[in-house]
């Protein structure tokens, strides 16, 4: 047997327990004596729960299809198809953190895409549904927080940027912000929290030590390129891009170039 087949058929064993468990639970409910006295009204009730049971998890089922059916679709390139789909899946889904979750991954479509005015309005659609950026709902794969304040960034939106970078403890996206928009002390402030979190990420030294740079404190400067080179372990590659950060160019080009790919240069 297959990986895949051994998942489908534990999962229905699963399942068939979590039913003969629920069925008992509708019997203990309902009255062990009473359902012996009255066996044809407790198996409507036991049934009642049953079917519930099973109505709510098909409903669940047919989002996650939906949506994951959607990001394949994106693989290979169905666009049209693809956005339907992540369209039905937003539409369909009841619980506000689900349905939440779901139009971030629309956004996340659009993105692909390079439609970022569609983009924008899905995230933004995202977090009225939820009043939050955290995702909370655990059956939907992308965390679309974060691309969403990386794409609020390049929209020049650094208010969502930052709101993001505070609730999901992205903090490396305030950083991001925060240079974009020249205020390299707010920019200090995030760099330190990411290194705090993360401090064996090459990049977030690199993206410091230019920070440093721009605050003409050319010593620390020094020390965070030379930590995020040392953390790069001789791979030449990494070496090239922390060397990258510290010109202006590369976080000029770098913006202007993420504008023009999702239509959002004027």
């Amino acid at each position: 047997m297959d990986y895949i087949s051994y998942i489908y058929v534990s999962g229905f064993f699963y399942l068939i327990l979590f039913l003969l468990l629920l069925c008992t639970c509708g019997v203990i409910i309902y009255g062990i004596k009473k359902y012996k006295q009255e066996r044809r009204k407790g198996c409507v009730f036991v049934t009642t729960i049953v079917a519930l049971f099973l109505s709510a998890l098909s409903h669940q089922m047919l989002i996650i299809n939906l949506n994951y059916s959607g990001l394949i679709c994106l693989m290979q390139k169905n666009d049209k198809t693809a956005i339907k789909l992540q369209k039905a899946a937003a539409k369909f889904a009841v619980i506000p953190s689900q349905k939440s979750a779901n139009y971030g991954n629309l956004g996340i479509a659009y993105l692909i895409m390079r439609d970022g005015k569609n983009a924008m309005r899905s995230f933004d659609k995202a977090y009225d549904i939820n009043k939050s950026y955290v995702l909370k709902f655990p059956f939907e794969g992308n965390n679309w927080a974060e691309y969403a304040g990386r794409f609020y960034c390049y929209a020049g939106q650094y208010d969502k940027a930052y709101q993001i970078s505070g609730e999901t403890k992205l903090y490396p996206l305030g950083t991001i912000a925060a240079i974009y928009q020249k205020d390299y002390k707010k920019a200090l402030g995030y760099a330190n929290l990411s290194i705090g979190i993360s401090p064996k990420i090459p990049d977030l030294y690199a993206q410091r030590a230019y920070i440093y740079q721009k605050l003409n404190n050319i010593k620390s400067a020094k020390e965070d390129l030379s930590t995020a080179i040392s953390l790069c372990k001789n791979n030449k590659k990494c070496i090239e891009k922390q060397y990258k950060f510290q010109k202006d160019s590369y976080w000029a080009e770098g913006l202007n170039k993420y504008q023009k790919y999702y239509g959002l240069a004027q």
